[in-house]
């Protein structure tokens, strides 16, 4: 099994943006040495963030580390030029080869938020448009613009992937060749059934004769006090909880989702708000993550 880490960047009490992110590249360091498979930013634009967009740290990840694959989980699509992210994410690929992976979402924000990003454009249109936008992004990429060049010129290509809580992206992916990741924390539709990948993974063996790269993301809080546990547990209201107790308990719990679901690695949402319950959490896998 691999295990990767998704972190929102959430500004903790008595902390502040630049302090969290010197953490997050603490972290990033700790799960390469853990032998973690990805670190991935996410993308969201509420004020207790010390990052909306990732594509600024993400550099300052991959700079700071030397194997683990760092990314954006991810991107919202409906949100940006398709050319900036291509060029944004080419250019990392090239800068920190293999290393790279660009998630793609079709999440939104706040309206006032959303028109300030576009800076007038239609951001509803561009939602509605999410495939086209991310085949734009994908052909930028690959050098099949014609006449858009992008620097380095045939250079290496990020990992692209699609994110989703459902099957709704399913003939995009085996069309398109894209990686896919399942979250399981999203509060959208309830918990997604493992038949989303049974069926996708068959349908694009079928179709292209060779496996799908898949993972599944979910949420987790370790701790050693019941207290705290129960403290998370009231608190996490946005999303779903997928677990949340004693760190004994955690391996079992991820083996049972792999299987359930049919995957190989897994991404965690760590929701520690200390470094040492972060710490805690990752610090079960001194002895079971494979990179």
């Amino acid at each position: 099994m691999k295990y990767g880490i998704l972190d929102f960047g959430t500004i903790q009490k008595d902390s502040n943006a630049i302090s969290t992110i010197h953490e997050t590249i603490e972290m990033t360091q700790m799960a390469e040495e853990l032998g973690f498979s990805r670190y991935w930013l996410s993308e969201h634009h509420e004020d207790n963030l010390a990052w909306k967009n990732p594509d600024l740290i993400l550099p300052l990840l991959a700079g700071y580390t030397e194997n683990i694959r760092i990314g954006s989980a991810g991107v919202l699509v409906g949100l940006h030029a398709p050319i900036n992210t291509a060029y944004h994410y080419k250019l990392l690929a090239n800068l920190y080869p293999s290393r790279i992976d660009l998630g793609l979402a079709k999440g939104k924000t706040e309206v006032h938020k959303s028109l300030e990003l576009v800076d007038g454009g239609d951001w509803k249109k561009n939602m509605e448009d999410f495939f086209n936008r991310v085949k734009k992004i994908k052909s930028l990429i690959n050098d099949e613009v014609t006449d858009i060049i992008l620097p380095p010129k045939q250079g290496e290509s990020p990992e692209l992937w699609i994110l989703g809580t459902s099957n709704s992206s399913q003939d995009f992916i085996i069309q398109e060749q894209t990686n896919f990741s399942l979250s399981l924390f999203h509060l959208i539709n309830g918990m997604p059934s493992p038949n989303i990948i049974k069926e996708l993974k068959e349908a694009y063996f079928k179709k292209h004769q060779k496996e799908l790269n898949v993972n599944i993301t979910l949420s987790a809080f370790c701790s050693k006090s019941d207290k705290r546990i129960e403290e998370i547990r009231e608190k996490t209201k946005n999303i779903m909880l997928n677990f949340s107790g004693k760190p004994e308990y955690f391996i079992p719990f991820l083996e049972q989702q792999a299987k359930l679901y049919n995957v190989d690695e897994i991404i965690i949402l760590n929701l520690g708000e200390t470094i040492e319950e972060k710490q805690l959490l990752m610090e079960v896998f001194k002895t079971t993550v494979s990179a």
